[in-house]
């Protein structure tokens, strides 16, 4: 089994724009691991007809982001921006990662705290359970 047959198995998907570097892989793969595993437990994959799939991308920041809101309904909060397809069930966010190293925030905890902050606005108009940290 290859990367992609891997990463196809998740509907929860976790990438980094292009210019960050390939070291940040490990850290995408862990939290693409680990989101997944909260969606599991809460019990997000339970219903086969109603699977939400999520495909996060790490920015530096939004504001080069060009978020048309001509053709999708952008929903943006504390460093993420997000677009969620009621027919597909599919969202795509951005996460912005630049204001949480001026900050001296922990990345990783601020990363998770977005991610899981963009799943639970999608996932409660499902009526599903949050998700935790």
């Amino acid at each position: 089994m290859n990367q992609t047959d891997m990463q196809e198995q998740f509907p929860i998907t976790i990438l980094a724009e292009n210019g960050f570097s390939s070291s940040l892989k490990p850290l995408l793969t862990q939290l693409e691991m680990w989101i997944n595993f909260q969606a599991l437990k809460a019990d997000w994959f339970g219903d086969e007809a109603c699977i939400l799939s999520f495909e996060f991308t790490l920015v530096r920041g939004l504001e080069d982001k060009v978020l048309d809101s001509k053709n999708h309904n952008w929903i943006t909060g504390d460093g993420y921006a997000y677009c969620y397809d009621r027919e597909s069930l599919k969202t795509t966010a951005f996460i912005a990662v630049a204001d949480l190293l001026e900050a001296g925030v922990g990345i990783e905890q601020g990363i998770k705290l977005r991610l899981v902050s963009v799943a639970n606005s999608v996932g409660s108009e499902h009526g599903l359970l949050d998700l935790s940290l």
